[in-house]
């Protein structure tokens, strides 16, 4: 009897390790300007930067100041309730005080309605000035925010 050819099996493969599917990325987070980059713009258009000033702070600055030296005044009239809404309102001390506001619009709009009076232009305050920043909400509080009007 002719035997019969066995066929050999060839060997079982082995199953692969099943792989874990990749973990979708998430999308990188825009990266905003690093403090050394505003350091150097404010430092290009000739602001001053604060000791110890946050990310938040320099982009305030960037954004609000402008180049040159603050402005030292007092009130000459009081604010009145026509000025609620306006940057002024924001001078609240005694008609003697001195106040120190940084080179910005917001000195600008004061200035303009001839209620104060400019004492001069210094770059830092003293010791016996009232010092009057830029608020962070200026945009809302007084007329530049999404209604778009302006006082």
């Amino acid at each position: 009897m002719p035997e019969k050819a066995t066929k050999k099996k060839a060997p079982a493969k082995k199953a692969a390790p099943k792989k874990a599917a990749p973990k979708p990325k998430a999308a990188p987070k825009p990266k905003g300007p690093s403090k050394a980059k505003l350091v150097a713009e404010l430092k290009e258009k000739g602001i001053a930067i604060p000791e110890g000033a946050t990310v938040a702070v320099l982009k305030h600055r960037l954004k609000h100041y402008k180049p040159g030296l603050g402005y030292m005044m007092r009130l000459h009239r009081n604010a009145g309730s026509k000025f609620k809404d306006h940057p002024l309102s924001l001078l609240t001390a005694p008609r003697k005080a001195l106040y120190w506001l940084p080179a910005s619009e917001m000195a600008e709009k004061i200035l303009a309605t001839r209620r104060v009076v400019a004492v001069g232009r210094a770059e830092k305050p003293s010791s016996n000035m009232i010092v009057i920043d830029v608020p962070s909400d200026y945009e809302k509080r007084f007329g530049h925010g999404s209604n778009g009007s302006a006082n």
